[in-house]
């Protein structure tokens, strides 16, 4: 009996040593933080500006962000050995600081408020790649960038793609992962040198040399856009452990899985990431890892004093610089946001210049001073244009232009400033027709010619209000606008307030050109369509085809309620027709819907009796008013793969939940409907050819 017993007591002993064993093994032995920010656009001092929702009066700067990092470590007692401070890119360009010292400033004071290594941007290349060769050549700050290679290094490799910093006895890697699309978002002059290599080839290598360095955990710092949608990431960077990227949305569910990716912080050093990894029992336990952002409220933080003193040394050599007299003004411009100012003219003719386009846009609200009679300083320049906007060029076609402008006429977003062309128009008329005409110089623009036209990035990247721009062919970035216009005004030396008038009213009295401009006939089609209120109405039906035309989708819809006519047959296609027929204004967007998703909403639209959908692209079987099935025009039916489909843009909102489409991401085609059908009815004279529906 005493013998069972103690043979009882060693095994209980010997469970009770492997649960404290294991129990032991599962405390964490140390911790790697990493603190990361993105985009930090050379912004050394605080801003005021909306964050995440929020207003700061005073958020970011650099000797706040540090104040902040520190104060953290302290509070949670983070060793600082075990500690990284890094940036996804785009850190030495964007601020008056870092364009009048050449990136300078910023490079500088990254490397005293403790940055270990940061991605190269396409904004580190706007100063030229003799700058950025330099700045890598100091080794003073590790900027890394392992898929690009400079042709005219003559040994090596100007960048490097990966370093091991040991961090308190941990053998970390960092690799930096350079933009894929160069040629889009910077100038080309200063990428020529440059070669760009496969990102999978290019991380796979640089992580199995930093491995032979001995790395123990691997982190990718990405300034190429769009990682957190990829769902190969696994396979693609099988070597890594930590994705700190750029545009990574905070909604993106964060997965204790390799690689472990993690929203990007506010730009301009407003936020900044904290990410905190376990080492448990033999390994760095990625699924106890902890995120959080931490905003960089500089009305409440404690700034590092070191820091404080050095960029008040620098601000002082700023502002005289900022005093430089670079222009001479012969009069007083003005602005405007609801019409053409001189100050838009001047604008827009120095982005025409810089871009050597045929025509130059520009939103109203980019403008926020104005040039005052005499000296022009650098100062009034940075005052007028005090965003960081890049020019952009793109092809479009004339309908493509005439959306644009007429979008800015019809006072649905901001009045769009413009150089190289002239607008006859009539605010009398209804929105979306008050264009009467455009011309090119002394000719009419042809809708479907092709124009250059130069833009800001932010006109470009604003889907929702431009999509035209969006869509636009063979995009190049021509460097900063203020930039462009500094070295405009330093050539012209004098400038003048334009009296020229590129927007030309219709006088109110004259009634006859502006019933004309409405009578005017667009398009005489070959067989007339009418509207019977149904989801086969011919004249529904058609627009669902002329929308998945254009916008090049494998299906369209297209509301049969929206269409006011009803039995009133349309022959004759004219703006005021529209007007009454389209009375209400809705942009048209693609959605990439799941074939089970749309195969359900057809059913249901048919057993429902609800909102009648109008449809191109297929043709449906129906057996005793039951949907049977989906005859795609090209190809067959596949409920597991995703179609491309083309609605108005407030249509997924109007279903409701019974549509399933709410959750959809939206890409904007056009923000008129009735423009986007009649320039596709135009395109084609007029010529139409309706499939059969239903079987």
């Amino acid at each position: 009996m005493i013998r069972n017993l103690t043979v009882l007591t060693l095994v209980l002993c010997a469970i009770l040593g492997g649960l404290l064993l294991k129990d032991h093994l599962s405390i964490p032995s140390r911790h790697l933080v990493i603190f990361y920010t993105s985009n930090l656009r050379g912004q050394i001092n605080p801003f005021q500006g909306e964050v995440s929702d929020q207003i700061y009066e005073k958020a970011g700067g650099l000797a706040f962000l540090r104040g902040l990092i520190d104060s953290t470590m302290k509070m949670y007692r983070i060793d600082p050995k075990r500690a990284l401070l890094v940036d996804t890119g785009d850190s030495l360009f964007g601020s008056p600081e870092a364009a009048l010292t050449m990136g300078e400033v910023p490079f500088e004071l990254l490397q005293k408020t403790g940055y270990d290594a940061i991605a190269i941007g396409n904004l580190e290349f706007e100063f030229g790649l003799d700058t950025l060769r330099r700045f890598i050549s100091t080794r003073k700050l590790p900027m890394l960038a392992c898929n690009y290679r400079d042709l005219a290094s003559p040994v090596g490799n100007t960048f490097q793609g990966g370093i091991v910093l040991d961090k308190g006895g941990i053998r970390v890697g960092i690799i930096g992962l350079g933009m894929i699309d160069l040629a889009r978002n910077t100038r080309q002059e200063n990428i020529m040198q440059v070669e760009i290599s496969d990102m999978h080839a290019a991380v796979q290598r640089t992580s199995a040399s930093l491995k032979e360095q001995g790395a123990e955990i691997i982190i990718l710092l990405s300034h190429q856009p769009g990682i957190d949608t990829r769902q190969d990431l696994a396979e693609l960077f099988p070597d890594v452990d930590v994705i700190i990227g750029d545009l990574i949305s905070s909604q993106a569910p964060f997965q204790g899985k390799r690689p472990l990716i993690v929203p990007t912080p506010p730009a301009r050093g407003a936020g900044v990431g904290v990410l905190r990894i376990p080492f448990i029992g033999s390994e760095w336990n990625l699924e106890k890892a902890i995120q959080t952002t931490l905003p960089v409220d500089a009305a409440n933080i404690e700034p590092n004093p070191g820091l404080v003193s050095e960029i008040s040394r620098v601000e002082a050599k700023v502002d005289s610089l900022l005093e430089q007299v670079i222009a001479v003004s012969d009069g007083n411009f003005k602005r405007s946001f609801n019409d053409e100012s001189s100050m838009g003219n001047l604008i827009t003719d120095s982005m025409r210049a810089a871009s050597k386009t045929d025509i130059a846009l520009l939103n109203s609200g980019a403008i926020k001073s104005v040039l005052s009679s005499g000296s022009v300083s650098l100062r009034d320049l940075y005052d007028a244009l005090p965003f960081e906007n890049t020019i952009m060029r793109a092809d479009l076609a004339g309908w493509q232009i005439e959306n644009i402008v007429e979008d800015g006429l019809s006072g649905r977003g901001s009045f769009v400033q413009t150089s190289g062309l002239t607008c006859t128009c009539t605010l009398e008329n209804p929105p979306g027709f008050r264009l009467v005409q455009i011309a090119i110089g002394d000719e009419p623009l042809e809708s479907n010619r092709i124009y250059s036209v130069a833009a800001t990035d932010f006109m470009f990247n604003t889907p929702q209000n431009w999509p035209e721009l969006r869509n636009g062919k063979n995009v190049r970035a021509f460097g900063l606008l203020r930039e462009n216009m500094r070295q405009y005004l330093a050539s012209m030396a004098v400038v003048a307030p334009s009296i020229e008038r590129r927007f030309i009213d219709v006088p109110e009295g004259d009634e006859t050109l502006r019933i004309q401009a409405l009578s005017l006939e667009l398009a005489s089609l070959t067989s007339p369509v009418a509207n019977d209120g149904t989801f086969d109405s011919p004249y529904g039906r058609l627009i669902a085809d002329v929308l998945r035309v254009e916008t090049d989708s494998d299906f369209a819809l297209m509301p049969a309620t929206d269409i006011h006519s009803m039995n009133d047959p349309l022959t004759i296609l004219t703006p005021s027709r529209l007007v009454a027929d389209l009375p209400k204004i809705s942009g048209v967007s693609t959605f990439v819907v799941p074939g089970d998703r749309f195969h359900r909403l057809i059913g249901n639209m048919l057993a429902t009796g609800g909102m009648p959908l109008c449809f191109a692209g297929f043709s449906i079987e129906l057996k005793e008013n039951t949907l049977s099935k989906i005859f795609p025009w090209q190809g067959e039916f596949d409920s597991q793969r995703s179609y491309k489909v083309a609605m108005p843009g407030d249509l997924p909102g109007n279903l409701g939940s019974l549509g399933g489409l709410a959750s959809l991401t939206a890409t904007p085609f056009s923000t008129d409907l009735r423009r986007t059908f009649m320039n596709g009815v135009r395109r084609v004279g007029g010529k139409i050819e309706l499939r059969r529906a239903v079987f």
